[in-house]
């Protein structure tokens, strides 16, 4: 892992930021860490912060977590209450890392917000797509607490955990989401250039 080289907590500096690699410094050393199968990632050079890898987190939800499609199937007592607690309990499952309306299905006019809120009011439809399974069921049982039947199609009735296939880094709010990553020491003399 990543903290073979750097440590756990480190202060480093993002010096350069593309799209296969990085290269991050510390105080007493530069690194490149190149991206193996990158899914995601949100890296600017100049950030700063203390460095932080993990094989569980928030942002890897989508990643390394079963998902599943949510649909309900009667009316809510309160839809605009209901409406309430399904977001509440999409921001709960991703701390703070990811919006909310991410897990909503359809583009434009008539998707997202416009068509959760249809379906609540109608009772009937799909409320969330290819959410994880956690927040599938948060949103399931926050139904039923509204007198809702909801139900879902995908992986929640398959117990069996998946072993995390994604990987994270963090600087500060910066990240890289990748299968894996491959760290390596960069010289600290600067290269002579030629004919010197």
């Amino acid at each position: 892992m990543l903290t073979s080289l750097i440590s756990e907590d480190e202060l480093v500096t993002v010096a350069v930021s593309q799209t296969t690699f990085a290269v991050l410094t510390t105080p007493k050393a530069r690194f490149r860490i190149d991206f193996i199968d990158k899914a995601e990632a949100y890296l600017k050079p100049g950030m700063r912060g203390s460095f932080k890898s993990y094989s569980e987190h928030p942002l890897l939800l989508s990643y390394n977590s079963r998902s599943a499609t949510v649909y309900i199937s009667s009316r809510p007592q309160d839809p605009e209450g209901l409406l309430d607690k399904i977001k509440e309990q999409i921001e709960v499952g991703f701390q703070g890392w990811r919006d909310w309306h991410r897990v909503l299905f359809g583009k434009g006019a008539f998707g997202g917000d416009y068509m959760l809120c249809k379906n609540l009011l109608d009772g009937s439809g799909m409320l969330l797509e290819d959410v994880p399974v956690t927040i599938a069921e948060a949103v399931i049982a926050a139904c039923a607490e509204h007198g809702a039947s909801a139900y879902c199609i995908g992986g929640i009735s398959n117990v069996s955990p998946i072993p995390p296939e994604f990987q994270l880094f963090l600087v500060d709010k910066g990240y890289v989401i990748a299968k894996d990553f491959r760290i390596t020491e960069l010289s600290k003399e600067k290269p002579q250039l030629p004919g010197q």
